[in-house]
């Protein structure tokens, strides 16, 4: 009696599986954020660049004839998933110790996205179908050890929104960063940028005690505005957090500079001149930081051929819809 119960029982949790697969629609895909729908949170849906990323990969998504929701940190412990067939988690700045929601046995498909790793918990990679990191490095030292399928998607720009526009005299500062100092400690190229003696201006959150009014320009740059920046400033700084330099995690501030016709000044990874070859300019210490803004402050005409060149690579090789076709492809090969 007891065995027919357990095989009645099994039979019905089948049916039902079977009935959630059935009614899954694998042309919609819903984004799990470590954003925030809080407006009183600093890590507000409208105000990070977690929350701007993906935004751009769904308008990469929306061209392929995908329907995407959001779903925020706020929904982790009771994750709605309607009727979607894909699951894209991004690991962001916030860390979840569980995949919400994470039953591989719900037909429905699931990538983890990696683009920050800082605070992993390594136990994730075995909740996804597949894991997808912007770093080739971190694949092959953590990802494939752990027996998980992998593929490299490196971080993008969209051209519909970051692209050249004339310089405006308002936004023509000689020498920009926009970022904040989540850390406490500083970032490199503004402490090298003040340094150096040069005319800084920085806008980010959490600079007021590290930095004068006179540098500090503000606390936050609408994102849609960031093109005109970029485009207008003489140079444009970049640094990237050790955890990033390691492994090789390219930052997308660069995509989004070069897309939009700016010239931009960052910290050495063999990852950039592998893309980039000598377009984009970098430093690999304070002397070698010192030597190049003063060179390229005084060359204006080299800033503007090496920037056009950089602009082409991105164009060709790192912009949203090429990313949403990366997975676009991995969730069709997922078997469910």
């Amino acid at each position: 009696m007891k065995k027919v119960l357990l095989l009645v029982i099994l039979a019905v949790a089948g049916v039902a599986v079977w009935l959630l697969v059935s009614k899954l629609d694998y042309a919609k895909i819903v984004f799990v954020l470590p954003s925030s729908s809080r407006a009183s949170s600093p890590y507000y849906y409208d105000k990070d660049g977690d929350f701007f990323l993906a935004r751009d990969l769904r308008a990469g998504f929306e061209k392929l004839g995908y329907k995407v929701e959001y779903r925020f940190r706020e929904d982790y412990d009771d994750l709605k998933l309607g009727n979607a067939g894909n699951v894209l988690y991004f690991k962001g700045y916030y860390n979840f110790e569980h995949l919400p929601a994470a039953d591989k046995d719900d037909g429905r498909k699931r990538i983890l996205y990696l683009y920050y790793v800082e605070g992993l918990h390594q136990e994730i990679l075995q909740e996804a179908d597949v894991v997808a990191s912007a770093s080739r490095k971190f694949i092959k030292e953590v990802v494939e050890p752990a027996g998980m399928p992998a593929v490299y998607v490196p971080q993008f720009t969209n051209p519909d929104r970051f692209k050249p526009v004339a310089a405006e005299a308002d936004k023509a500062y000689p020498v920009l960063f926009v970022g904040s100092d989540h850390s406490g400690f500083g970032r490199k190229s503004v402490d090298y940028a003040q340094l150096a003696g040069v005319d800084l201006s920085v806008f980010g959150k959490f600079w007021e005690k590290k930095l004068s009014n006179e540098v500090l320009k503000g606390a936050f740059i609408e994102n849609d505005n960031l093109n005109r920046y970029y485009a207008s400033a003489g140079i444009v700084l970049n640094d990237h957090r050790e955890d990033m330099s390691y492994y090789g995690f390219v930052s997308n501030r660069i995509y989004d500079v070069t897309a939009s016709g700016g010239f931009i000044l960052t910290d050495y990874l063999p990852e950039i001149e592998e893309a980039y070859g000598d377009s984009v300019a970098t430093y690999k210490d304070y002397y070698d930081f010192k030597d190049k803004i003063e060179f390229y402050l005084a060359h204006p005409e080299i800033r503007k051929e090496m920037a056009a060149r950089a602009r082409k690579i991105t164009l060709e090789n790192y912009t949203n819809e090429k990313a949403a076709k990366i997975f676009d492809g991995v969730f069709k090969k997922i078997k469910k």
